[in-house]
């Protein structure tokens, strides 16, 4: 997982944010121009309607490496309810390398392909997301809270935290990240792009109650967690999304154990295209390492 990746997956809840009052937008906006250097990551995403639940987990130590690097890494990973069988593994990066575990093999993805998307993503430049085309975006927001408030003197786990919570204008949201997401070089979220006007309002009328919370430091002005949770309401389902992404012992050393070969990444792709009837080995190595 890269720090682009990081900064795409928490722009929407950043951003959201910005619309907030004046102290509310400065707390937010100050922890997400700071850079985390390393942390121990805890994600979690749980949807759940009347006829499934999923649950996502990924969990374990990160490491910058710096600008257009790939960070170090050792994160387990967890699916259940997504497929017939629960899904259990490691992704694993050095900095120059990375690798999976899964049922009990190891695969490599290589130095030569991970220098190879290194090279391709310091080629794209100005094509890709930059925190300047959050702050950009973020100055034109104001109407994106009907509702926000600050608890100063918060506590998350025994630390002291600002915290930010808020009522979501999804409207004004999903239209000013429709056009974050048509910036030239973003992949990966073609729906939100070709999202009209109508989309909108359906969504908007399935959507009732959303809310974020982000957990600030009071000692270094860093994120410490970020929550979310919207209610949908379909006439032919309806369900709850509840995602959280906490930033433990941040800038603390970690450390990260990494295998020293593996299998090529390729017949990761064969084996879960023979288990679940689809994918590719290329897509497999993307998807691992972006």
């Amino acid at each position: 997982m890269s720090t682009r990746a990081l900064l795409v997956m928490l722009c929407g809840a950043a951003i959201a944010l910005s619309g907030c009052g004046a102290k509310e937008a400065a707390v937010v906006k100050g922890a997400f121009e700071q850079d985390i250097k390393s942390a121990n990551i805890e994600l979690t995403m749980s949807v759940k309607s009347a006829q499934e639940a999923v649950n996502v987990s990924l969990a374990g130590p990160y490491q910058s490496n710096g600008k257009d690097k790939l960070p170090s890494a050792d994160l387990a990973l967890k699916v259940q309810g997504a497929t017939p069988k629960t899904i259990e593994g490691r992704l694993i990066s050095t900095g120059d390398n990375a690798f999976v575990e899964y049922e009990g093999e190891t695969y490599e993805v290589g130095k030569d392909k991970i220098a190879e998307l290194e090279k391709q993503g310091a080629a794209g430049g100005t094509n890709q997301l930059s925190a300047a085309d959050i702050r950009q975006l973020m100055g034109t927001m104001q109407d994106w809270f009907p509702e926000s408030d600050t608890q100063e003197n918060a506590d998350l786990d025994g630390e002291p935290v600002t915290r930010v919570t808020g009522k979501l204008d999804l409207s004004e949201a999903l239209t000013d990240l429709k056009g974050l997401a048509s910036k030239p070089g973003m992949s990966g979220v073609e729906e939100l792009k070709q999202l009209s006007g109508g989309d909108i309002k359906r969504i908007e009328r399935m959507v009732s109650d959303p809310k974020f919370t982000i957990d600030v430091g009071k000692s270094d002005g860093k994120l410490r967690r970020i929550q979310a949770s919207i209610k949908v309401d379909d006439k032919s389902d309806s369900g709850t999304l509840d995602f959280s992404l906490r930033f433990k012992d941040v800038d603390k050393p970690v450390t990260i154990n990494a295998p020293s070969s593996g299998k090529p990444i390729e017949a990761l792709g064969q084996k879960l295209g023979e288990e679940f009837g689809s994918g590719s080995s290329g897509g497999t190595t993307d998807a691992q390492v972006n």
